[in-house]
């Protein structure tokens, strides 16, 4: 009897090779193609993070300024003239200068490419870098939705490049995750997602805390599975969760920053001090049960390891 085969998401190719990327849709209009075909060529390494960052910018800000400019110069003309060019038909949607309008699908298609890298790959490094160097550029101010009513008042304007915010939101960033969760199935789509969540996490850029696979290793989770009624597929559901939780912390910053949230008590009861305990117990628990598939033991020994250095670091110890 010959053997099923493997589902391409399951292969173990995938624990170091990137997936095929998931980035285009049939619906792309001419706007998303150029913010993904850029994308694209920086997962791939064509184009420099600067440069892409630099190429973003530029293209932003010049499609914005020709909108302001044909607003401006449609409301000099008469009420008829307008009526005569279409004016009563155009989209606002396409004709306004909203730089959200491009804003919003850049960070939807990093959150569609978040899956498909395996943790510090060549690729996802480029997503970070690149978003670096967007927030490295200068600050700038740009027109952003319809002309005021009273001409002596200033046009709206949204800041570039402020990636950075206290809450880790910047226009919705973090958003854009909840809606890909359903389609980062295990073994390594789930752990390649939670990978890029806590590096944009831990840089600032988008808190992800919500959607962190650390959640899922609580055993109060009702993802957490009972191994004594799952014996067989118990190990394996909870191994995977464990692949993706440990990339919150069996890197030195992801889990600096966690260790420093969980000291703080930050983060809806989930950064505490409670929780890195029974997060460091869990991976120990996993790392010396022979249930468990060898990969799934030694990233969770790694993790283990990495949250006791994370603590000499900090100069106390948390146990008990």
């Amino acid at each position: 009897m010959s053997t099923p085969p493997v589902p391409p998401d399951y292969s173990e190719d995938y624990a170091t090779q990137p997936f095929p990327l998931r980035l285009f849709s049939e619906y792309d209009d001419e706007n998303d193609l150029w913010i993904k075909q850029k994308l694209e060529s920086l997962v791939k390494c064509d184009v420099s993070p600067t440069q892409t960052a630099l190429d973003f910018d530029a293209t932003i800000t010049q499609l914005v300024l020709q909108k302001h400019e044909n607003v401006m110069k449609r409301a000099l003309l008469a009420p008829e003239q307008r009526a005569q060019g279409g004016e009563e038909k155009t989209n606002p949607f396409t004709t306004l200068p909203r730089p959200r309008y491009y804003i919003e699908t850049l960070l939807q298609s990093i959150a569609l490419l978040a899956p498909s890298f395996p943790p510090h790959h060549a690729g996802q490094d480029a997503i970070i870098d690149f978003l670096k160097a967007l927030q490295a550029l200068p600050r700038h101010e740009l027109y952003s939705g319809s002309p005021p009513e009273d001409p002596n008042e200033k046009y709206p304007t949204m800041t570039l490049w402020a990636l950075e915010t206290p809450e880790g939101n910047w226009e919705g960033f973090a958003g854009y995750f909840r809606h890909e969760i359903i389609s980062c199935h295990p073994p390594y789509r789930w752990r390649n997602f939670n990978s890029t969540m806590a590096r944009l996490t831990a840089s600032g850029f988008a808190d992800c805390t919500l959607w962190s696979a650390l959640r899922d290793i609580l055993p109060g989770s009702g993802e957490y599975p009972d191994l004594q009624r799952r014996p067989v597929d118990g190990p394996i559901k909870m191994g995977n969760d464990i692949n993706a939780a440990a990339q919150w912390v069996v890197w030195p910053e992801e889990c600096r920053y966690v260790y420093e949230r969980c000291r703080r008590g930050e983060g809806k009861n989930l950064w505490c001090m409670e929780n890195w305990r029974e997060w460091k117990s869990q991976f120990a628990f996993v790392a010396g049960d022979g249930r468990f598939e060898g990969k799934f033991r030694d990233v969770a020994g790694r993790a283990a390891r990495q949250m006791v250095e994370c603590e000499s670091e900090g100069g106390e110890s948390v146990d008990g």
